[in-house]
């Protein structure tokens, strides 16, 4: 990702007029079914996203690799869906995006949740 288009610098500066304007992801409600994105965004989400959750041995590297492009992982209800932390807007749901919650917890195991809210947190030090 480029410099000028990490979450905490696109809030605040716009881009230069000769470059692209960087995405400010946003959700539409979503129903029961899955996700209210369209498939282009979604696969430019994923694009993003993918290869985080790939590379994640465990839900702290998931949680804090997701951050530090300005996502989070929460639950709603029995789904684990995918936030945009600048505007707080679900976007779609993990399984959606080729990582259900089954798979995830069989191969990273069970994950740390604030009991209020649902919203996934790197395990605390011990």
């Amino acid at each position: 990702m480029r410099p000028d288009m990490n979450p905490s610098t696109y809030a605040r500066v716009a881009p230069p007029v000769d470059q692209p304007t960087p995405t400010l992801w946003c959700g539409e409600g979503r129903g029961s079914e899955e996700s209210a994105l369209d498939t282009e965004t979604a696969v430019r989400l994923n694009c993003i996203v993918g290869r985080i959750f790939e590379a994640a041995a465990d839900w702290s590297q998931l949680v804090r690799g997701l951050s530090a492009y300005g996502f989070s992982l929460q639950f709603e209800g029995s789904r684990l869906v995918l936030f945009n932390d600048q505007t707080g807007h679900g976007l779609c749901t993990c399984a959606s995006l080729g990582h259900s919650f089954r798979a995830l917890l069989a191969r990273l195991g069970k994950p740390a949740v604030l009991a209020d809210s649902g919203r996934l947190i790197p395990r605390p030090a011990r």
